[in-house]
């Protein structure tokens, strides 16, 4: 079970989160900054893997024994399907993020959780609600200190290539706390980068047309079942409209900590909406399964052994299939192929 902390640090610890930075300082992307990665694999097809919400648990515990199961099931798995890399949906240290890159949290809520050399990988990250109560600009400089951490900016783009079959994925890694705020209402923490963002965010999805699949990644669901949604207005509004319009294949979020499949019931769309969210934490409040804005195609949270759950991803010239695996056992609970762009 949970570290058994006190009713005051539980109170003190809620109004610190409550306290959201208005117009946080965050420096523009310029043309010397990095929002690109490129990567071509001498392969047919390819595996990678997702976990959301994995971000431990503050000092003296460093981690929750929801996160050591499921890096135990990820580094099983990892063993098996030599996956390329890792999507890390956001809230990566819990509760206040990390001070600078010689926080302690780093070592022991990563570096010495994920040791199988099957995940001496690159891990991709987006930002958190809770990584933006620390300093968020930390987690983008430890990746000149780890191997493995891969964090050129706040937002940025994947290219993968699989030479063998002519396959190609775009992954857009976006920011929601910047666009939507700490609290995920609406209000950017930062009006000018937002804009920014946006801006950018369309250009990666326009320029993005040619490819075979075509993701978009933020820790903010658009749609979700559980208690924060039915919907999240800043993302529902204005990203909603741009996956639609840009055919994207599918939207990857975190923040419920759970795992669901959606489909938008508002409109005729081909997106997917997944959300990955329980590799630290669970919770099972479905409040909003039924509501009119969405079909829940599946919805998990599992509370015995209190054990979580990861995603896996196989990229394929004929699909990309999305398996949700509950670390309880290792067994796979659903799956999901998403076609490629140009068969739909």
């Amino acid at each position: 079970m949970l570290p058994n902390l006190s009713m005051q640090y539980f109170i003190a610890l809620t109004l610190v989160l409550a306290v959201a930075t208005a117009d946080e300082f965050i420096p523009s992307a310029d043309e010397t900054t990095t929002t690109n990665i490129k990567v071509a694999l001498n392969q047919e097809s390819m595996h990678f893997m997702v976990a959301g919400d994995f971000g431990g648990w503050p000092p003296p515990f460093y981690t929750t024994p929801t996160q050591l199961a499921v890096a135990g099931v990820m580094s099983d798995v990892a063993s098996k399907l030599k996956p390329n890399f890792v999507l890390a949906l956001g809230d990566n240290f819990y509760f206040l993020g990390v001070t600078d890159t010689g926080d302690e949290r780093f070592n022991k809520t990563f570096e010495h959780v994920y040791t199988s050399p099957y995940l001496n990988i690159p891990w991709y990250p987006t930002m958190g609600n809770h990584d933006w109560h620390g300093n968020a600009h930390a987690q983008l400089d430890y990746s000149h200190v780890s191997k493995r951490w891969t964090y050129p900016w706040y937002y940025y783009t994947l290219d993968y290539t699989l030479s063998l079959s002519s396959t190609t994925i775009r992954t857009v890694m976006i920011d929601t706390t910047i666009q939507c705020g700490i609290d995920s209402k609406g209000t950017p923490i930062n009006d000018t980068v937002a804009e920014e963002q946006w801006t950018w965010i369309e250009q990666q999805l326009q320029e993005g047309q040619s490819f075979d699949y075509l993701l978009v990644v933020g820790h903010f669901p658009v749609l979700a079942s559980g208690n924060t949604g039915p919907t999240n207005p800043c993302l529902f509004n204005r990203l909603k409209p741009l996956l639609n319009q840009y055919k994207v294949s599918a939207y990857l979020a975190g923040h419920e900590h759970n795992l669901q499949h959606l489909q938008d019931a508002t409109e005729v769309s081909d997106v997917q909406y997944f959300v990955v969210g329980c590799s630290n934490f669970v919770s099972p409040r479905f409040v909003n399964a039924d509501a009119a804005e969405f079909t829940t195609n599946f919805a998990w949270a599992e509370m015995e052994d209190l054990a979580g759950c990861f995603g896996r991803v196989e990229v394929s010239a004929t699909s990309m299939k999305m398996v949700f695996i509950q670390a309880r056992d290792g067994s796979e609970i659903y799956s999901y192929d998403v076609l490629p762009r140009n068969t739909q």
